[in-house]
């Protein structure tokens, strides 16, 4: 055989095996991902059976602390909120819930999630083996990474979400929330700031109200508060503009707290803040549902 032929035929080889060790590899890590307790692992492993949903960015996170929640009303609740998860990648996560998982009655969005652009959909392509929602949310703004990972199986478990879920592989994370308070330096000047939605993303908000009122969930979509040395200067117009186009109410706690030890920053309630707001939406009757809750 010409050497140039023998060399194509071993490379070829190599290739071969080292793809297929890659598949292998990434078919026994995709095995641990789905028994971990990271929030997403849990949603793809399927068999959730909570009350309330809840969904947003990292205000979603720290503003309805799960096991709060739960203490007070009795229901099961699940945080499905992360970092800069804006309404677009929000809508795959919740239709993804709602394949895998029985509906909630209740589904809990955070509001001003419109003003991020989704950044996380980056790290949830560790979940794009599970979902076509997730593959083609990857492939719209990682056009050759996706192309790379449908080759490279270990590709898309190179992330932070991979290292999450080895991390919560034995405990929840429901109770990921901040417990510091807000730091001196922040407290001492007021510092306006409106709000401002990304068309985009409140069109994906729409959409994602329309998608659960049809299966007859009931929505909450709420402003969770903001430090009052954060004057939201254009906080009743964001949620005219909010209930505008979704047709339902807007729970607006925007100015609702003033006591500055309830933020971790200007922008997060720590577990303080987090247990106040909720009291205040019971009181409200925000977790009340419009069909009983069902035990089994």
């Amino acid at each position: 055989m010409h050497d140039g032929r023998r060399a194509a035929v071993w490379w070829a080889v190599l290739l071969a095996i080292i793809i297929a060790g890659d598949h292998l590899l990434a078919l026994a890590l995709h095995q641990v991902l789905v028994r971990s307790q990271f929030r997403y692992s849990r949603l793809y492993r399927g068999g959730n059976d909570a009350d309330v949903v809840i969904i947003g960015d990292s205000r979603g996170v720290h503003s309805f602390y799960a096991p709060a929640l739960e203490q007070m009303t009795g229901l099961r609740a699940l945080n499905l909120s992360y970092n800069s998860l804006s309404p677009h990648v929000a809508e795959a996560v919740l239709m993804d819930y709602l394949d895998h998982n029985r509906a909630p009655r209740i589904v809990v969005i955070e509001a001003t999630s419109t003003i991020t652009s989704g950044a996380v959909a980056s790290q949830l392509r560790t979940y794009a083996g599970f979902s076509p929602r997730m593959a083609a949310l990857f492939a719209r703004d990682h056009p050759f990474e996706a192309r790379l990972s449908r080759v490279l199986w270990l590709y898309p478990l190179n992330s932070e979400f991979f290292l999450e879920a080895l991390h919560y592989m034995r405990r929840s994370d429901q109770d990921w929330i901040f417990r510091d308070v807000m730091p001196d330096a922040l407290r001492k000047e007021t510092h306006p700031t409106p709000i401002h939605p990304l068309p985009e993303e409140v069109d994906a908000l729409a959409r994602i109200v329309r998608a659960l009122r049809q299966r007859g969930i009931d929505v909450r979509i709420v402003v969770a508060p903001y430090a009052p040395v954060r004057a939201t200067t254009n906080a009743a117009e964001f949620v005219r503009l909010i209930e505008s186009r979704t047709g339902v109410r807007v729970w607006n706690y925007v100015g609702a707290l003033q006591d500055l030890d309830g933020f971790a920053d200007t922008v997060h309630l720590n577990e303080r803040g987090s247990r106040a707001l909720l009291a205040m939406m019971v009181r409200d009757g925000a977790f009340g549902m419009a069909r009983p809750v069902a035990r089994f």
